[in-house]
């Protein structure tokens, strides 16, 4: 289906729609043109309901929206005429439709009830908060249900089962005694964490658990006490058949013969069945569980003569019932830890409930069930019927792959509702690519999809359509795509894509694995280990790939030529056009290690490293030496720091001294007037903060550290220039969490550095985050994201880090569960314990679980890809050992080589261009040390030149909005106000600068624009303003100046007109002196 067709066909208001699009074909897009189109249609914006996966998600659609609708409102006929042309309005209905278009924005803004775009949790929220007082959930608070949250409910639950003797408590023991306080924890908190599913599966009350084994007994085929070891010894068959089998091997005179003789002699006096039956699987079985092979029939006849036949029949017999019994056995141990599980879990989730319940805190997997079981009950489900039916006639659903079954059946207990013939029916819009669904760890599910695809094509007569056209990728991407993906059988969903961007250059380049150096021969003598240590060979793989990424940036970096999105024209690579991808956070330091030392800009994921930062690690230590003044390294860690700024001669001072501890030596020095001013500073900051840290917060004694200590101002002047957005936020962060940690928990210093302590080992989600970069400090960086953090973005070169790697650690103690999607509950849900106690019958089950986890591996590699815009590469390290399973390096050079293409590229050889300026190339370093400014002073006092520019911006903006001309804005002395008051009307009208305020007339301006003009100096223009036809530099200024100021002026303006050109290339800029008289000198 061509491109426009599937649009119109999309967008038609008139009718339910589900959309398969592929990655990079405009989603977000197609869903809010929907919701344009509805509005046209005459939908009121409160019967419109659009929901997403993610905050992020729902932002960008109420900001493109808003963008969209300022557009109609404020465009140009034509430029509405081509937007509505886009979006499938029939040439002869645009005419009709432009008054609507108008005044849509204005309709939108003043809408009550406005128009909801919200998160599946934000909009279950709002059922909750307005569900009936009988429901018991009036007041609640959505608090996500953390670790810390866990681990107090796990203290209070532990002491707890310690003062009763129930059955609980009887679960909890025999669990820690048989697998471990640690994997107890594990596998009660992994089933707290699916309760929704687990409520779904077996109810709620007391019965829950009973009912769940119930279900389990009849999948493993077992009772509900152990019996299968019982059932074999009690047959009197097999006993017979047993004595008989050791009657026979007494007749041989081998040795090995009479000791398995013996040993099934010794059965009868064992001191139970299960000893006794150990005794039976040691003779009749290897170690590894399997028949002993008897020797050849010739061998056993020369043995036990006319009974070797015989012999040989029991043998096979009785060792194929005691590997049946072995089997049992199995899924009884399953059945066993699962009882135990189930019983201890329900009595755990009891305890969290009612811990939140008291305090009133719910999370998202509250909010699910809640809403889920609020429509399950009826008079509750006629309630939130008639609330859900009284307000939406429009419901457009995004990223539909990332729903789960429970959310999909509160949708279904909704929209099936419904009547056939009802006509207050809502009509459904989905889009989504199961393609990428990568979040089954979160629950997802993508056979959703396909299922609710199915329900509204059958109920509500639903199109269904499939985009397989990208926007994005260049097709030479896309040949690749296509060659991976297409004869995958693991990958139904994909069809052959196709790309729009025919003449865009692209490339794949696949880049050799980093080898292991080999070891150097051992010496010819024998090495003394007294004297001499063992030569071990360093592994420098991960080290090498790291030098390959940044010495390849480098390279590409200012010579590589990209097509800018925005202008469509050929421009050099910047740092900010590269997006590097992993599968894993935690081999990330030793790349930024590598992009640090090669100068090279970057953001990284930073989730959970916030503690393992250099700038937090100094303040900690600084912490830490003020709590215990006798911790030597602390203080020394702290002395060296960018804050304190002591160098080695200031240590080798102090170390020279005689006190007991360095705190004495570094008071002792400063008392005497013998230390260097560096320790005259320390000491007396030190000391000030170590009284403050007696009667402050943690979070007031931070403050007065970074004020007193000129904190920002120091670290900037030692940090790299590249890397100083990411300290500031760092430091941010922080306080930040000083804040967040003391308030009311942590009041002390002393308890505070514990918690660090705590949160530094326990890692993983706990851990806290490093601080985030904004996106006005981010400028010109490399990008290290995780695949599933890029998922939603796109850059124009993608690089695919670790991408050989194949190891997945085994996910012990986890929880096996089957949601059909057709289905309104789980089919099965029980734990998996040892690898060996699992059992056979769950088998199915358990390779199904894998088959979706080998679904997700290809999804991963899919949205790894179609980041890609032109160029994509791949690295990897050479594995040490041979594994089945491909990786994603494997899977894109078998592609590259189907395709023909040799040394591991395919596609075009990128064009070079050289940067115009230097501005390409990391900013050079501030100096190392700096006079730092007397505290209180921060910047200098603006000159009348800024003043007066500040003030007839305010005065424009008054005036152009309609302001009191008769009263000056804030900010404006009332005596200065008649001039400016006559400046700015003499501007705003004058003929000629009146475009320049008019947004009908203008794209979009700035006031005061701040940038880094070249050499790191800070520029500010007055008033930035794009037209159709170029950028204007506006520069406001109060008389006309003298020759020689004019050419001081003129040279300002050529610096502001190189680095708009650098910003915004494409267009011409144009630059020009703005007089109080209205008059306007073009430079």
């Amino acid at each position: 289906m061509s491109p426009p067709k599937l649009i119109a066909q999309a967008l038609d208001p008139r009718h339910s729609v589900v959309v398969e699009a592929c990655a990079g074909s405009g989603k977000t897009w197609l869903l809010v043109s929907r919701i344009l189109r509805l509005l046209l249609d005459g939908a009121s914006p409160g019967e419109i309901l659009a929901i997403t996966y993610t905050r992020k998600a729902a932002r960008e659609i109420e900001a493109r929206l808003s963008d969209w609708l300022r557009l109609l409102a404020i465009g140009s006929d034509n430029d509405v005429r081509d937007f509505l042309l886009q979006r499938a309005l029939k040439q002869e209905e645009i005419d009709a439709a432009m008054p609507r278009a108008r005044g849509l924005y204005e309709r939108v803004l003043s809408a009550q009830p406005s128009l909801t775009v919200s998160t599946f949790h934000g909009w279950f929220a709002r059922l909750v908060q307005g569900a009936p007082l009988s429901s018991d959930l009036a007041g609640f608070v959505l608090h996500e249900s953390g670790v810390r949250l866990k681990d107090e409910v796990w203290q209070l639950f532990a002491t707890s089962c310690g003062r009763r003797n129930d059955a609980a408590t009887a679960s909890l023991l025999w669990l820690l005694q048989h697998v471990g306080a640690e994997a107890t924890r594990k596998l009660l908190f992994n089933l707290s964490e699916r309760r929704a599913e687990w409520h779904a599966y077996a109810g709620e009350g007391g019965a829950a658990p009973a009912r769940a084994l119930a279900g389990l007994r009849e999948c493993l085929g077992v009772g509900e006490a152990p019996a299968a070891i019982d059932n074999l010894l009690a047959d009197e068959l097999f006993m017979r058949k047993l004595h008989e089998y050791a009657e026979i091997l007494r007749r041989s005179d081998v040795e090995g013969d009479q000791q398995l003789a013996a040993r099934l002699e010794e059965v009868s006096r064992a001191a139970d069945n299960p000893a006794r039956f150990s005794r039976i699987t040691s003779a009749l079985l290897t170690r590894e569980g399997t028949p002993r092979q008897r020797k050849s029939a010739k061998k056993d006849q020369e043995r036990f003569g006319a009974a070797a036949a015989r012999f040989a029949e029991l043998h096979a017999r009785l060792g194929e019932r005691v590997l049946a019994t072995l089997a049992a056995r199995r899924e009884e141990q399953a059945y066993e830890l699962n009882a135990h599980v189930f019983i201890a879990g329900a009595a755990w989730m009891e305890a969290l409930e009612q811990y939140k319940r008291e305090r009133r805190l719910m999370d998202f997997t509250d909010l699910e069930w809640h809403v889920s079981r609020m429509l399950a009950d009826e008079p509750r489900a006629a309630f939130l019927q008639a609330r859900l039916d009284a307000r939406y006639r429009h419901i457009l659903l995004d990223e539909f792959q990332d729903t789960n079954p429970l959310q999909w059946q509160i949708l279904l207990a909704w929209l099936a509702a419904y009547g056939a013939q009802d006509a207050v029916r809502p009509r459904v819009f989905v889009v989504g690519d199961p393609k990428q669904s990568i979040y089954r760890f979160r629950r997802a599910e993508p056979r959703v999809f396909d299922c609710a695809a199915a329900f509204l094509q059958a109920e509500y007569g639903a199109h269904r359509l499939a985009n397989d056209t990208t926007r994005r990728n260049a097709p030479r991407l896309i040949e690749v795509v296509n060659q991976i993906f297409a004869e995958t059988p693991q990958f139904p969903h994909f069809r052959p894509h196709c790309s729009l961007n025919e003449s865009l250059p692209g490339r794949v380049e696949l880049l050799p694995l980093c080898v292991r150096e080999a070891a150097e021969a051992p010496p010819a003598h024998l090495r003394n280990p007294l004297a001499t240590p063992q030569a071990v060979a360093e592994d420098g793989r991960r080290r090498q790939e790291a030098a390959l990424l940044a010495a390849r940036i480098a390279e590409t970096v200012g010579r590589w030529a990209v097509v800018d999105r925005d202008s469509g024209c050929t421009r050099p690579a910047r740092y900010g056009d590269i997006m590097v991808l992993t599968r894993r956070r935690g081999i990330l330091p030793e790349y930024e290690r590598a992009l640090r030392a090669a100068g090279i800009p970057y953001l990284s994921v930073g989730r959970g490293g916030l503690l393992r930062t250099l700038e937090a690690a100094d303040l900690t230590a600084l912490l830490r030496c003020l709590v215990t003044t006798a911790d030597d390294l602390a203080l020394a860690h702290a002395l060296r720091s960018p804050l304190l700024g002591a160098g080695d001669e200031d240590l080798l001072q102090l170390a020279g001294r005689g006190e007991p501890n360095w705190w004495q030596r570094l008071q002792g020095s400063a008392g005497e007037g013998s230390a260097s001013s560096v320790l005259a500073r320390a000491a007396h900051l030190l000391a000030g903060w170590r009284e403050a840290a007696a009667l402050l917060p943690v979070h007031d004694l931070l403050d007065r550290i970074y004020h007193e200590g000129d904190l920002v101002v120091r670290y900037r002047a030692a940090v790299p220039a590249a890397l100083w957005p990411g300290v500031a936020a760092n430091l941010e962060a922080f306080i930040a969490l000083a804040l967040r940690l003391d308030a009311g928990r942590y009041p002390s210093l002393p308890r505070f550095l514990d918690e660090l302590a705590r949160l530094g080992e326990a890692g993983g989600e706990e851990a806290p985050d490093e601080g985030t970069i904004q996106a006005a400090e981010a400028g010109d960086r490399v990008r290290i994201l995780t695949i599933h953090g890029a998922k939603g973005l796109e850059a124009p070169i993608v690089w695919l880090i670790d991408a050989h790697n194949t190891h997945q650690p085994p996910d012990a103690w986890s929880l096996l569960l089957d949601w059909p999607p057709e289905s309104a509950q789980p089919s099965h849900l029980s734990v998996l314990g040892r690898k060996d106690e699992c059992g056979a019958r769950r088998t199915a089950l358990v390779e199904a679980e894998a088959a979706f986890a080998a679904r997700e591996e290809f999804n991963l590699l899919y949205v790894a890809l179609t980041r890609a815009q032109q160029f994509f590469f791949a690295s990897g390290i050479a594995s040490g050992h041979s594994s089945m399973k491909s990786s994603f390096w494997d899977r894109i050079d078998a592609a590259l080589a189907a395709l023909g293409s040799g040394e591991g590229v395919h596609g075009d050889t990128p064009s070079t261009v050289e940067a115009a300026s230097k501005a390409m190339h990391p900013a050079a370093p501030l100096p190392q040390s700096i006079a730092c400014s007397p505290a209180g002073i921060r910047r200098e006092a603006a000159s009348p030149g800024k003043t007066y520019g500040a003030r007839l911006h305010a005065a424009l903006d008054w005036l152009s909005s309609a302001g009191d001309a008769g009263r000056p804005p804030q900010g404006i002395p009332a005596a200065d106000w008649p001039a400016l008051r006559a400046a700015a009307r003499a501007i705003l009208d004058a003929p000629q600068l009146s475009g320049f305020f008019d947004p009908s007339c203008h794209l979009r301006a700035f006031n005061e624009a701040e940038f880094a003009l070249p050499g790191g100096v800070v520029g500010r223009i007055d008033r930035l303003v794009e037209m159709p036809e170029a950028y204007w530099v506006l520069d406001y200024k109060s008389g006309r100046p003298e020759a020689a100021l004019l050419e001081r002026y003129r040279l300002q303006l050529e610096n502001y007109r190189s680095a708009v050109a650098m910003l915004f290339p494409g267009k011409p800029v144009r630059c020009g002196m703005v007089f109080s008289d209205g008059e306007l000198l073009e430079i």
